[in-house]
């Protein structure tokens, strides 16, 4: 009999290409067989997979009420959030407005910025399922509140802004390219990369900002805007250099590294940098010969097909 942590990793290998089973399982796992650091990849999942994929937010509701209630007496940050997002998208003001009330008293933010969170992480969710101009509308609705003055000062919130927003344009960079670059949906890709940039800095380790500049590099790529992706590249590129000096290869920034100088590749090769461009696919392939898993190398060949594919005209 597999046990709940067996479940969840069964349940987190396989709910994209079969998401009733995955829900399947999510049923079945008891949060306090869990250890606790598994809590949050289970309350994502749960949205993930019974709200966005399933369209059972109630489900989702009750799951992760199951979920807090094992948490207790101190749900992380994290928790509160999941929990209010399904509240939220199942309907449930009555709940939604207790969890960010319990959300605000967890974290010591005002309650308004709580609500603007649970709006910013219910956009992650909804906007994988809508057409490119919806899923901008949203994306751009849920963003507009990071440019108030509430917004602009520290807050025990900035690394779940900066999560958010991160999802939020990973979700957009999967609308076509073409509606991408145009009006509203363009707007909305580049704010959401602009501010998990600005919140990673407020908030994050010196990986997370570097990630949220490879993030705005292939942002800048996938808008036709070259020397903004090249500069990207190369300010995340310098990033890992300050940070790892002349220790030995760590083979995760190795991985990084690579998939950065695919998007300074492509950056170079559009701004008419030939030199630039060869020695940065050289450098890429190099480090992408030394993976050691297959899921990684055919994303780094998928990465380089759409990278090919992409050109001013589009």
């Amino acid at each position: 009999m597999p046990t709940d942590l067996e479940r969840l990793d069964e349940a987190d290998a396989c709910h994209d290409d079969d998401p009733t089973r995955s829900a399947d399982l999510l049923r079945t796992i008891d949060p306090a067989q869990l250890p606790p650091h598994r809590w949050p990849g289970l309350a994502y999942l749960l949205n993930h997979v019974l709200g966005e994929k399933l369209n059972r937010w109630d489900e989702a509701l009750h799951l992760q009420q199951r979920l807090i209630s094992a948490a207790q007496p101190e749900p992380a940050l994290v928790l509160w959030r999941q929990v209010g997002t399904a509240a939220l998208l199942a309907g449930d003001t009555p709940r939604a407005d207790e969890y960010t009330a319990a959300l605000a008293h967890a974290s010591g933010a005002p309650a308004a910025r709580c609500a603007d969170l649970l709006q910013l992480n219910a956009a992650t969710f909804r906007v994988p399922g809508l057409h490119t101009g919806p899923a901008a509308d949203v994306a751009l609705a849920a963003l507009a509140p990071l440019a108030q003055p509430g917004w602009q000062a520290d807050s025990p919130l900035d690394a779940s802004v900066a999560a958010c927003a991160n999802n939020l344009a990973n979700a957009l960079l999967e609308q076509p390219v073409a509606a991408l670059r145009q009006g509203p949906a363009r707007a909305a890709l580049t704010a959401a990369a602009e501010q998990a940039q600005r919140f990673w800095q407020r908030a994050g380790t010196w990986v997370q900002c570097e990630r949220a500049l490879y993030l705005c590099a292939m942002v800048s790529n996938v808008l036709g805007e070259a020397a903004a992706a090249r500069a990207h590249a190369l300010a995340a590129l310098a990033l890992i250099d300050a940070n790892t000096g002349n220790r030995a290869a760590d083979p995760a920034e190795d991985v990084d590294r690579a998939f950065i100088e695919l998007e300074r590749w492509h950056a170079c090769a559009q701004a008419g940098l030939a030199g630039e461009a060869a020695e940065a696919r050289r450098n890429a392939d190099a480090l992408a010969a030394r993976f050691d898993d297959d899921g990684l190398t055919a994303w780094f060949a998928q990465r380089v097909q759409a990278l090919a594919a992409l050109s001013p005209a589009q």
